[in-house]
């Protein structure tokens, strides 16, 4: 009888000190044992799990919440508001560019098109305008930036 319906049956009522017969009818007055809590629920407490043979969770719902709520240890600090970057590497000049590109995209600065060359003042549509690390790259100037013209930026580089 083992590895039987019949047989997993009578060790479940075993196992509860009932008889056989008073547990197959617990189960068709629709109510399921929870293992956690030990007592008898209503089957729609409990969540669908295809995996075991009556298609339900072996723990009620409540069960599961309760010993949820007992693992749970909150952190002892709130995640960190606001931007957050890897730490700032002096002379890195491709870091320094992609914080500029992201401070662009998250509109905290203009885009450059949209602002006056620093130097000649220009602007309009017939020159791309850029964004220039007047100061260089170290780390403290990654965000130190100038709008200008890429005729003006060319001359910058050719002239520093």
């Amino acid at each position: 009888m083992a590895g039987t319906a019949e047989g997993a049956r009578r060790t479940a009522a075993k196992r509860l000190g009932m008889t056989e017969a008073e547990y197959v009818s617990m189960q068709e007055s629709g109510l399921k044992h929870c293992l956690l809590c030990r007592e008898w629920h209503p089957i729609d407490q409990f969540a669908k799990d295809k995996s075991r043979a009556d298609g339900m969770t072996a723990a009620c719902r409540q069960s599961k919440n309760r010993k949820a709520r007992e693992r749970y240890t909150p952190s002892d600090a709130p995640p960190p508001r606001g931007r957050s970057f890897v730490a700032a590497r002096s002379g890195d000049k491709r870091q320094a560019r992609r914080r500029v590109n992201y401070l662009v995209d998250a509109g905290l600065l203009p885009n450059p098109n949209s602002v006056p060359c620093t130097d000649c003042g220009h602007l309009g549509s017939d020159k791309r305008h850029e964004y220039d690390h007047y100061l260089g790259y170290a780390s403290q100037h990654h965000e130190d930036v100038q709008p200008v013209c890429s005729s003006c930026h060319h001359w910058r580089e050719r002239n520093q």
